[in-house]
């Protein structure tokens, strides 16, 4: 079951928290980031880059403060950081942003990673779960996303949701373990 907070502004009510259950019971919330959150979720994102594995980035050149600006600018412009937590423990984030060209602001790019003590618990379908909600309050129509080729729980997540796969990008990452195929995907959320 999912539960949100709301919170009345000017404009009507945001959504500034959700509730959900991981799949073994315990609660996840997901909240809008801010500022005191900036060293967690740069200690977090490079903790996903030193896996070597998820992310097409071999070091992550982002420091603390860095992300503080990101957070920043995030909470008073069209793009939205998300922070999910397990039993209040940082679990992962998802970041939306718009795309440069004009004629494409009505798209937001999304980017997610989840912790790897907290994968294949609903952390990742709780946040993107919670992006969709906010990208309709920030007037987005369409979300796109990309992933790794063998990133099987993602892709699994990605097509359960309802995005679907527009584009292959053959040998487009050169990782440790070899050549790594792009996936791109889509989803519209807002009728035209």
């Amino acid at each position: 079951m999912i539960w949100y907070r709301i919170i009345c502004r000017r404009r009507g009510p945001v959504l500034k928290s959700w509730s959900y259950r991981s799949k073994d019971g315990r609660p996840i919330g997901v909240r809008y980031a801010g500022i005191n959150d900036a060293k967690i979720l740069h200690d977090g994102f490079c903790d996903v880059v030193s896996e070597g594995q998820w992310l097409p980035t071999f070091i992550s050149s982002a420091t603390v403060p860095d992300w503080a600006n990101w957070i920043q600018r995030a909470s008073v412009g069209s793009e939205a950081i998300l922070v999910a937590e397990v039993d209040s423990h940082y679990a992962g984030h998802l970041t939306l942003q718009p795309e440069e060209w004009m004629a494409s602001r009505h798209v937001a790019k999304l980017g997610v990673i989840v912790i790897k003590d907290f994968r294949n618990l609903g952390v990742g379908r709780s946040l993107m779960t919670s992006a969709e909600d906010v990208a309709l309050v920030k007037e987005y129509e369409k979300i796109v996303l990309s992933t790794f080729s063998d990133n099987d729980l993602a892709l699994s997540l990605y097509q359960s949701l309802g995005y679907r796969a527009i584009g292959f990008r053959v040998r487009h990452f050169k990782m440790e373990r070899g050549y790594v195929d792009e996936i791109l995907m889509e989803k519209i959320i807002q009728a035209v």
